[in-house]
């Protein structure tokens, strides 16, 4: 069982605005494993506490391929060629862009 004075003791209780001012201070308590209660007008309104959970380390899989289990090849990681990023960006595409719309014609029917 807790003892009750020790867990009040060592709970913080500040007020919205001092939160606010101090928040880095205040997440680096709860990261120690401190409980922080947020108060309005020295109400409490919500309870910091540090985050249980582990992080994931296997990476999320991409898309439907790896639903299926086809493995991406490694040029689908490698960036874009410069003529596409122009394209994308929406930057005025070079003489040379294999993309680039050629000069309208007039007057045809």
């Amino acid at each position: 069982m807790y003892n009750f004075m020790s867990l009040i003791m060592s709970m913080r209780n500040p007020n919205i605005h001092e939160v606010r001012d101090n928040l880095a201070e205040y997440l680096a308590a709860a990261e120690r494993g401190e409980e922080v209660l947020i108060c309005r007008r020295n109400q409490p309104v919500a309870r910091l506490v540090a985050e249980t959970r582990a992080p994931t380390r296997k990476p999320r899989p991409i898309g439907k391929a790896a639903d299926a289990g086809i493995p991406l090849p490694a040029a689908f990681f490698e960036p874009l060629p410069d003529h596409f990023m122009s394209a994308l960006t929406g930057a005025a595409p070079s003489a040379n862009d294999p993309l680039a719309p050629s000069s309208p014609t007039r007057g045809r029917r």
